[in-house]
């Protein structure tokens, strides 16, 4: 568990560490947790490496700058963490997904499966109501042009 602190040391206690650190908006300490080739599925159409996730999500944190993540329910069996939980956040900043500041609130649903191996988190992955998000935004991207 090299680099991991000592007090935190099961597959629960490290994805409640890992979520804490999104909502306080530390990227970085997200993939502390991470194995060096660890996948994020469901951030973008294609499974994401460390990189690829801290970009996706710092367009995230950019467009919506007062995001918090509540967790509301964590189940766990062995290695493997469910945590469902909630984004809540105003569109003040960065234009999100073509879609220009709106001002609109936004609250999205959302659960991460997380894999740990030795005690970092190997595979993620993310299903959210990105539909419904955008749809909070006015957006509907299945009206026909």
């Amino acid at each position: 568990m090299k680099g991991l602190p000592a007090a935190i040391n099961n597959a629960t206690e490290l994805a409640l560490k890992m979520m804490a650190n999104v909502s306080a908006h530390d990227l970085e300490g997200v993939t502390r947790y991470c194995a060096a080739d660890a996948r994020f599925n469901g951030w973008g159409p294609q499974p994401l490496d460390s990189k690829g996730y801290r970009q996706a999500m710092t367009e995230i944190l950019a467009s919506f700058p007062d995001a918090t993540f509540t967790v509301y329910d964590v189940v766990s069996e062995g290695d493997k963490v469910v945590v469902r939980h909630q984004l809540e956040g105003t569109h003040t900043g960065a234009t999100f997904q073509g879609i220009p500041q709106s001002n609109r609130k936004i609250k999205v649903l959302a659960t991460v499966t997380f894999y740990f191996n030795n005690g970092q988190a190997q595979e993620l992955w993310l299903n959210a109501d990105m539909l419904g998000l955008l749809m909070q935004l006015s957006a509907n991207p299945l009206a026909k042009n």
